[in-house]
Order: C-alpha cells, then structure tokens, then sequence
C-alpha cells in the first residue's frame, strides 16, 4: 500500500489558476466561413428596434426613461442589448447594421453605392440590426463563443443566427 500511494503522489500534479483557467475554456462553436467577400460578414441575431425595446421594458424597466423622453427609444435599444450582453457572458458580442440580402443572398451592387451616393436610392434596400457573435474577419472568428454561448442567445431571441452582409466594406 505505501508503495501505491508513492507512485500516486509522484503522478500527481498541482494544477496553478492559469492552468486551471485554460482547461475549463470552452471551445469556439463550430461555424464553417462563408465565401470570402470584399466586405465584412458578420454572424449574428436579426433583432428588430422594437423588440430591444420591449425587452428592455420586460427585464429593466427601471432602467430606462419616461417613455415621453424624447431619448426614449435610443435608450431602450441600448438597455436591451446591454442586458443581453451582460446576460449572455459574451465580451465580443456588438451590434450591426447589416444588409438583408434577397433570397440569392447576393447584394445588389447598388446597395453598396446607396451607402456612399445620396443620389442612389434604390427602393428595395433591406438593412436589418443585427446582434453579432463574430465576424468572417479571422482574429474575430478565431475569438468566437463556445456553444453554450450561442444555444442560450438562441433561446433568449427566439431564433438562431446566421450569416449577415455588412453595410461596408471589408478595408474599412
């Protein structure tokens, strides 16, 4: 038995903080990279304004402003992805305004020239705000959340994320 328990404290190591700290990190969720754009693809949660809104008069009413306040709005969107922020754990998290491209998932070049020349004014331009977890850009899709990150977002919104078009280019 002594000899047992030798060999046992012999194999045994002393785990520090760090040590700890790394091997309880989760691993990126997996995600396959889009097809390489001149823009920047973000992967994220089409939220509506006003469902940041009611989400923030839901779960921190006493947060936000006298609903007459002329800031109200403003206010309320930032208090419901602030929440959502802090609730979901995930420091990368941000928010985007993103082209809903049509069913081709192709943007229309003069999308991309509305942004730049007031004289362009298509009429079918979609821009949706977007929740995003990462982006195509490699340091940001390295940084990505683990899974666990992205199956509670998923629950909270009510709906899973997908590949967005960014309303810029990828130089920027």
């Amino acid at each position: 038995m002594p000899s047992f328990l030798a060999k046992s404290f012999e194999t045994l190591k002393i785990a520090t903080g760090q040590q700890t700290e790394e091997s309880t990190r989760r691993l990126p969720f997996k995600l396959n990279l889009p097809k390489k754009q001149s823009y920047v693809q973000y992967y994220g949660y089409e939220v509506c304004p006003y469902w940041l809104i009611a989400f923030a008069e839901e779960h921190c009413p006493e947060e936000l402003p006298d609903q007459k306040a002329e800031d109200y709005q403003d206010v309320a969107v930032t208090q419901g992805y602030n929440l959502i922020s802090a609730w979901s754990g995930i420091r990368t998290l941000g928010m985007q305004d993103c082209f809903n491209p049509p069913k081709s998932g192709i943007v229309p070049p003069e999308w991309f020239a509305s942004i730049f020349d007031d004289d362009i004014q298509p009429e079918d331009v979609d821009i949706v705000n977007v929740i995003i977890v990462c982006s195509d850009q490699e340091e940001e899709f390295q940084g990505r959340p683990s899974q666990i990150h992205i199956d509670f977002l998923t629950k909270l919104i009510g709906h899973g994320p997908r590949w967005w078009v960014s309303c810029g280019y990828a130089d920027w």
